[in-house]
């Protein structure tokens, strides 16, 4: 038989933490338990119309500034020499406003009178549509 020690206390010692007491015993085979498998249900997934938008972009080698040029229309798609036609800019009324400040009131209405102080608007001849605007300032 297994004696145990008593110690002084009056208390058993605790059990060695060894193997268990069955330890040569015939473990039982624990057989997994098989699943049917699931077959996944799929839907059509309905995708959204797609609009595709495209946009034209007419690069322009060099803009003309303040004389008619050589373009292509990007309205009507014709090759044109502009019309041009000189507009009342920023520049203008920065003018006239200095010089009205400055008490200059003869003067001020100048700059009214001057092209090199317009912006200068370029269209086209056979559609008379704005092609390019050439401000000043």
């Amino acid at each position: 038989t297994d004696t145990m020690e008593v110690p002084k206390t009056g208390f058993p010692a605790p059990p060695y933490p060894g193997p268990p007491l069955d330890y040569n015993a015939v473990q039982p085979v624990v057989q997994p338990v098989v699943q049917p498998a699931v077959q996944p249900v799929v839907q059509p997934v309905v995708q959204p119309a797609v609009q595709i938008v495209s946009q034209v972009v007419v690069m322009q080698s060099h803009l003309p500034k303040d004389v008619p040029g050589q373009m292509k229309c990007p309205h009507c798609q014709t090759d044109v020499v502009t019309k041009t036609e000189y507009k009342i800019g920023i520049l203008t009324w920065i003018i006239f406003g200095v010089l009205l400040l400055v008490g200059c009131w003869p003067c001020y209405v100048i700059p009214f009178f001057v092209k090199e102080c317009k912006d200068v608007e370029h269209s086209c001849p056979a559609c008379n549509s704005v092609i390019h605007i050439h401000k000043v300032l």
